[in-house]
Order: structure tokens, then C-alpha cells, then sequence
């Protein structure tokens, strides 16, 4: 209904009078018309002064009523949902209905509109350069005492090789790595006076009986006097379950479980260790040893005179597989033992580095400096120690550094030379040779280990006397013409050539300091 006055009151329904006659009037402004389609507007009209639309005015109340009782079930149900406190509800149904946002305009070229991405790519690439160039600060610089040991391992391991120096000198300023060099050549210089004296050491006669090297019968009444190194429980278990297949047809006890295929056997050391191999016809052990980070084989000889150095058939032009010096050489079992010329790790192992001495023939001359002889006198006794002109030796090599002296541990920890695959030797106060071969450069398996961790092995198993020998790649084991180790060489079956080996000889081959037929030239000084 529509009513037409100035005060907005309601008059009642009455005929119009006839209206006044016109008068001339000035023309008035055009008034621009309302925008069409706002609800309320007033309509255009020739009356004065205005017109309202109240059933427009009540339209919008009832829908004001009707978003506010909506919007009130709203929150009560969220509050019962969420415990929202009562005052927030009554703030959230009193609060009047903002304005609708409006729909972007359609996008000309069709599909939805796209949002314009803020991009913080020159920020995000500054905060990745800074938190970079803080992490390597902190890895190369820091005094921090984890960091400064695993970055002086890390630089040692990358120095010590002859192909992957770059993995240090790439990355790492001069002045730290000179630092770190300077540390092991240190450590060397301290060892220039260490040398094997057996008369410091109260030990027995090397006199090896043949009690070690006899049948079963006649042998395991004894056997545990003999090979003091095995856990007789545990043994004893064995025997009771594999007795017939451990008897050879010689009648010697033959276990041979050191395959890289085969699991080893339930037999212990008394150190806890897992026993691979017994062979009581050669009279060795082999036993697995592992720790932290590393995995490596140990193999332990009752008879010294039975080990020597063994070389390659071509020695002198071009250096052999483990197996097949073993097998030239009539050895049960074999390691790397000397160092070689390695142009990028492309050689062919044809001459050793260092001092060569193999059945009491000369075939290298020594080098000195910080390397250790290490070598069989006589009377089967390892000596380690400088190179000392005339010395009397019927196998020898030259390495370093040495590991045990007299019964004294001579290193502590990487000394200068990083995780890396190991190789060394060592003697018991009995006679007993001791050789060690650690797998490396195998994450999930072995990485490798400190020299400071070959002396820990060696001296648990009561080594006096011990050194370390060339590794890394050149690591192997090889035990009844196959490998039982794992060479990081890129030949992984075989390993690499190497110029020569410490050969176990068999039982039937070995005598008094001799072992192997070695029909290569002898070098002089």
C-alpha cells in the first residue's frame, strides 16, 4: 500500500481535489534516477517530496530475522560441538550480516580465473645459500669434538688413497687438510724409534710339535690345550650335530663354512666371535670379527714356519690375483701383504714398494724413512721395526705404521689414516701368526676400519707383536683357492693384481722358514 505525504503518517482514503492550476516554473535540474534493481529504491515519481516502499522495508527485516535465527542454530550447534563459550555465540547470531563478496569478473579467454602466486624464489634461494654456507663453516671450521673427529677421519681416508684425494682437496681449504697432515706425519715420527725386542717379552719356545696338525683320534683328547682360541661348549654342541661331516677322509677335522654363499657355523671364539673355518690338517683357524662399522675375517696359524711371503708368478713385470698366487704357490691360504706403484689406480702390481724378501732371496730394496720392516727371522719370530742394513730376514715386507710393540698398543684410533678396508699381521707370544683382512667401502655392510681398531683385534687375541699392511682396495683373503672376503677392487670376485702375498703354506709344503717354490731373480741392495 502506498501512501503519499511529508511526515509519513497514514491519512485516510479520500477523493483528490481537482488540482491547482499550473504556474509558470523555472526548469529543474534533470534528477538522476535510482540504479536499477537496488531493492528499496525509491521510484521515480512527479510528488513531493518522496516515495517509500515499505513492503520493501519489511521484505528485507524478514530476511534479516530469518539469517539471524539461521545463523544463531549455526552456533549453538558448533558450540555444542566445540564447547564455544556462551558470549561468543551471542556475539556471533547479534552480528549483522556483512556484504556478500562479490564474484570475480569471468575470465574473457574462459575457465576460472587464476590466482597471481607470489614468488620468493631470489629469497628462498638466498636462505638455501646462507644455511649452506653456515653448515659448511660449521663441518670444515668448527672445534666442536664430533664434528673435528669425523672431518679429520674423513680427510685422512680421502688422503690416504691414490685416486680419491680430490674428495678432500676439492672441497676442504689447504690449511685444513695441511693440519691434518701434518698431525699423522707427526704421529710416524714418534714411531721412528719403535722396534720388536722379543727379550723384553717372557715368552716360550717357538718348538711347534705336531699335536696341532693330527687326526681326530688322536688329536681331541687335547684339542682345546691346542686351539685355545675356541669356545669349547659351543664346539662341543657342533660336534655332536656335524660330527661325521666335520671328519674328514684323511681322519682330520675339517670345518669349512668361510664361503661368502655359507653362514658360518655355530661355533664361538672365546671373544664372542663366529668361527668360519677349522682346519687342524694345516692347523688354522679362521674366525669372523666385527664392529662398529666394519666386518672382516681373522685367521689364526698354530705353526709360524708355515707362513712367508709368496709372489706373483710375474712378479717384477706384472702382479697376480690372490687365488692365483695361492695357487702357484701351493698355499691354503693367502692375504695381500706389500704396496705398489698405483698411477690413478691403474697398476698393474708388477713391483712392490718397499722390501721384498721371500724364502731368504731379496727381491726388493727397502725404502726406510717412517716405514716399518716387517718381517720372519730365523726362528720364526716377527720382527717390526726400521730397516736395519744386513738384518737376517727369510720373509719380509715394508709398511707401516706398527701396531704393536712388545706387547704395547702403538697407535690410537684413524692415526692419521681414515676408515678404510685393512690388511695386517701380527704374532703371539707362542708363535701363533695372526692375519687380518677388514672389508670396506660397502655402506650397509662395511665401511672399513682405523689402524687404531686392527691393533684392538690383534691384541684380543694376544698378539705381541703386530703391523699394519697395504689396504684398501688391495685387501683379500683367500682360503682353499677361493676369496672369502669382500675386495672393494672394481674387480669385487677377484680383486686386483697385487705383486705379492703372506702365504700359509700347506703342512706338507712348509719346513723349518721355507715354504712355496720361488724361482724369481734375487735384486740386491
Amino acid at each position: 500500500m502506498k501512501i503519499w505525504g511529508n511526515s509519513g503518517g497514514r491519512t485516510e482514503s479520500r477523493k483528490a481535489p481537482p488540482p491547482p492550476e499550473p504556474k509558470p516554473q523555472r526548469p529543474s535540474p534533470p534528477v538522476r534516477p535510482p540504479s536499477p534493481g537496488r531493492p528499496g529504491a525509491a521510484r521515480p515519481s512527479s510528488q513531493e517530496p518522496f516515495e517509500i516502499d515499505w513492503e520493501a522495508v519489511w521484505r528485507r527485516e524478514e530476511e534479516a530475522r530469518r539469517r539471524q535465527a539461521a545463523a544463531r542454530r549455526q552456533a549453538e550447534a558448533r558450540s555444542q560441538a566445540e564447547q564455544i563459550p556462551e558470549f561468543v555465540v551471542k556475539a556471533q547470531t547479534n552480528r549483522s550480516p556483512g556484504p556478500r563478496r562479490q564474484a570475480p569478473p569471468p575470465n574473457p579467454k574462459g575457465g576460472k580465473p587464476k590466482k597471481k602466486k607470489k614468488r620468493h624464489w631470489f629469497r628462498n634461494l638466498l636462505l638455501t645459500v646462507l644455511l649452506l654456507t653456515g653448515l659448511y663453516c660449521v663441518a670444515v671450521f668448527s672445534n666442536i669434538p664430533f664434528i673435528a673427529k669425523w672431518r679429520t677421519i674423513y680427510i685422512e681416508t680421502a688422503m690416504s688413497t691414490m685416486t680419491h684425494q680430490w674428495l678432500a682437496t676439492a672441497f676442504i681449504p689447504p690449511s685444513v687438510i695441511e693440519q691434518v697432515e701434518g698431525n699423522r706425519e707427526k704421529q710416524e715420527n714418534e714411531q721412528l724409534t719403535l722396534e720388536s725386542n722379543w727379550n723384553n717379552l717372557q715368552t716360550p719356545s717357538f718348538d711347534f710339535g705336531q699335536a696341532e696338525l693330527s687326526p681326530w683320534e688322536k688329536l681331541k683328547d687335547e684339542f682345546f690345550q691346542n686351539y685355545p682360541e675356541i669356545q669349547q661348549q659351543s664346539f662341543e654342541d657342533y660336534m655332536e650335530e656335524h660330527q661325521d661331516e666335520a671328519i674328514d677322509e684323511n681322519g682330520y677335522l675339517t670345518i669349512d663354512q668361510a664361503g661368502l654363499d655359507q653362514e658360518g657355523t655355530d661355533i664361538e671364539t672365546i671373544h664372542g666371535d663366529q668361527v668360519l673355518a677349522v682346519d687342524t690338517a694345516n692347523g688354522l683357524t679362521i674366525c669372523k670379527v666385527t664392529g662398529e662399522g666394519y666386518v672382516g675375517r681373522l685367521a689364526i696359524i698354530k705353526n709360524p714356519a708355515q707362513v712367508g711371503v709368496a709372489l706373483a708368478p710375474g712378479y717384477g713385470s706384472v702382479g697376480g690375483q690372490a687365488a692365483d698366487i695361492a695357487e702357484k704357490r701351493d698355499a691354503v691360504l693367502l692375504t695381500n701383504a706389500s704396496g705398489f706403484y698405483d698411477p690413478e689406480g691403474h697398476g698393474n702390481g708388477g713391483v712392490a714398494h718397499g722390501l721384498v724378501v721371500s724364502g731368504g732371496k731379496r727381491h726388493n730394496g727397502a725404502v726406510g724413512g717412517t716405514y716399518k720392516t716387517v718381517g720372519l727371522d730365523g726362528e720364526n719370530r716377527l720382527h717390526v721395526g726400521p730397516y736395519k742394513k744386513g738384518a737376517d730376514y727369510r720373509d719380509a715386507v715394508e709398511f707401516k705404521p706398527a701396531l704393536i710393540i712388545d706387547g704395547q698398543q702403538a697407535v690410537e684410533g684413524s692415526a692419521g689414516w681414515g676408515v678404510q678396508p685393512r690388511t695386517a699381521i701380527g704374532q703371539t707370544s707362542d708363535g701363533t701368526i695372526l692375519l687380518l683382512v677388514v672389508d670396506g667401502r660397502a655402506p650397509g655392510y662395511s665401511i672399513g676400519c682405523t689402524v687404531g681398531d686392527c691393533a684392538e683385534i690383534l691384541g684380543r687375541y694376544g698378539a705381541v707383536q703386530a703391523c699394519n699392511l697395504d689396504g684398501g682396495s688391495s685387501s683379500i683373503m683367500v682360503y682353499n683357492g677361493r676369496v672369502i672376503s669382500r675386495p672393494s677392487a672394481a674387480n669385487k670376485t677377484d680383486g686386483r693384481h697385487i705383486p705379492n702375498g703372506i702365504a700359509v703354506y700347506r703342512r706338507d709344503n712348509a719346513s723349518n722358514g721355507a715354504g712355496g717354490t720361488q724361482d724369481d731373480e734375487t735384486i740386491g741392495e
